[in-house]
């Protein structure tokens, strides 16, 4: 794998330009990497200098190879929900891709794992509790509220288009939020009444 690896004596502004930039895939130094998870069970740490309030987890090959690779993003600038607090978008920078978590020290190998693990099931929809545009006539986000077999979830979807893939047949449809959280609907045609209401807001059935 031809990608650039940061040294030691790169500081973490390099990095951060290096990433800005996208033009090479940067693999991370798993020793300079402390990763932990904050009470709402979200990423953070220090990537090589760089202190991050949130980091998303990607794997680029989940299924081939779930683990051999795993990107780091940051999202900068941005409160809870994942948008600046100046009203912009969220500044999202993938910083680099770590080699598997073996490197890692303890914790950050348990957090990484976790946030992983939470990020990659796939819970199944029981109920849509409420289904709401965010700002109406503003950001175009939409919020679900949902029941699922994993307990209750909280989707927000910036893009329908994007958000809710429908092509895996037998009314099946997965539900994907501006982070990459996915749940499933097993069969949208065996969901209750009110639920299949909801939904028709934003889907044709």
């Amino acid at each position: 794998m031809s990608d650039e690896t940061m040294s030691d004596a790169e500081s973490d502004d390099d990095l951060w330009a290096l990433a800005r930039q996208g033009l090479d895939l940067i693999e991370l130094d798993p020793r300079r990497c402390r990763l932990r998870l904050d009470g709402e069970q979200r990423l953070s740490g220090t990537v090589h200098g760089r202190d991050l309030p949130w980091i998303i987890p990607y794997l680029p090959f989940p299924l081939s190879e779930p683990q051999e690779w795993i990107s780091l993003v940051a999202v900068r600038d941005a409160d809870g929900d994942g948008r600046r607090s100046d009203g912009g978008q969220d500044d999202r920078i993938e910083l680099g891709v770590l080699p598997g978590v073996g490197g890692l020290d303890e914790q950050s190998r348990q957090a990484l794992e976790t946030a992983l693990r939470l990020r990659y099931f796939l819970p199944r929809v029981l109920r849509i509790v409420d289904v709401r545009d965010e700002d109406p006539g503003q950001s175009g986000a939409v919020v679900w509220t949902l029941q699922t077999d994993r307990g209750p979830r909280l989707l927000r979807m910036g893009n329908l288009f994007e958000g809710i893939y429908d092509e895996l047949g037998g009314g099946r449809l997965l539900l994907r939020d501006s982070d990459g959280t996915r749940v499933e609907i097993p069969n949208l045609h065996a969901l209750d009444a009110d639920s299949r209401r909801l939904l028709t807001r934003y889907y044709w059935l």
